[in-house]
């Protein structure tokens, strides 16, 4: 993969979508069952995620 790896702390949303990519990639996520709704739910929950770290990590800081 020729692309930068995106750190959750510095850019949430890339990274949760890098996570999600992966997912599909690895077989673990499939875009052919049902709807796209699962698997934008599953990046909406990354995001918040990889989000509320960094709001908690630049609160300690």
């Amino acid at each position: 993969m020729s692309h930068e790896i995106a750190h959750p702390a510095s850019s949430p949303k890339q990274a949760a979508l890098q996570l999600v990519i992966e997912l599909v990639r690895a077989g673990k996520l499939s875009p052919l069952l049902g709807d796209a709704s699962n698997m934008i739910s599953i990046y909406e929950q990354f995001t918040a995620h990889f989000e509320a770290d960094k709001q908690k990590d630049s609160a300690i800081s």
